[in-house]
C-alpha cells in the first residue's frame, strides 16, 4: 500500500502529526472530529447493514436570528 488512514479518538500529539509530513507513504490522521464529519456527509451512501449498527436520525431545528446590535 502507499496510503494509510490512522484514526485516533482523542487526537494526536505534535511529534505524531510532525513525523507523518515524513513517511514513506501518504498517510492521513483523524481525529473524532473528522471520522463524524466522514460519517455524517456519508451515512445516507452506507449499506444498510452498517446502518443497522450505527443508528442514526436527523434532526431539523430552527435557528433564530440573532438581534442586531
Amino acid at each position: 500500500a502507499n496510503q494509510g488512514l490512522l484514526m485516533c479518538w482523542g487526537g494526536f500529539t505534535r511529534s505524531v502529526l510532525l513525523e507523518s509530513r515524513h513517511a514513506h507513504f501518504s498517510i492521513r490522521l483523524w481525529d473524532s472530529k473528522d471520522l463524524l464529519e466522514a460519517i455524517y456527509r456519508n451515512y445516507e451512501r452506507l449499506p444498510a447493514e452498517i446502518q443497522a449498527e450505527l443508528p442514526l436520525k436527523q434532526v431539523w431545528m430552527l435557528v433564530s436570528e440573532e438581534p442586531e446590535v
